[in-house]
């Protein structure tokens, strides 16, 4: 191995490193905000749930059509589609999602979950621009 070589293997450890670091940081920061989980059908909100508040595991259904169906649980933090009968079944393999950011799609129907937080710690705004008085 020449010595180019090893320069390249160390960079590329240290991105790699460095990329770990920041979702790892990303995922914890948001980790301790708030939980809703959304419900989009077709891009439109159908149902917002603050997992935070739920206190007894529940489900329900949305149904599409006369046969088409996703079954929806709540549960404390978070949220999964547990049964469905589109055609792979995707939807359903996902599994629970729990942290802000996360998704699950069943796209035969056109459906979304996913959850967004919000820290109550931080405020809502990156930067202030402008001038004072104008």
């Amino acid at each position: 191995m020449k010595k180019g070589d090893r320069i390249v293997i160390l960079i590329i450890g240290i991105l790699i490193i460095i990329s770990l670091t920041g979702v790892y940081t990303y995922r914890n920061h948001l980790g301790s905000s708030n939980k809703i989980a959304v419900i989009k059908e077709n891009g439109n909100t159908i149902k917002t749930i603050d997992l935070n508040k739920v206190e007894k595991s529940y489900e329900f259904t949305i149904k599409y059509g006369k046969s088409g169906f996703n079954k929806i649980k709540v549960e404390k933090g978070r949220i999964r589609i547990s049964d469905s009968n589109s055609p792979r079944k995707i939807g359903m393999k996902m599994g629970w999602i729990s942290n802000p950011g996360d998704n699950v799609v069943c796209a035969p129907y056109k459906l979304i979950v996913e959850i967004e937080g919000k820290n109550p710690k931080h405020n809502d705004f990156d930067a202030i621009v402008g001038q004072p008085g104008n």
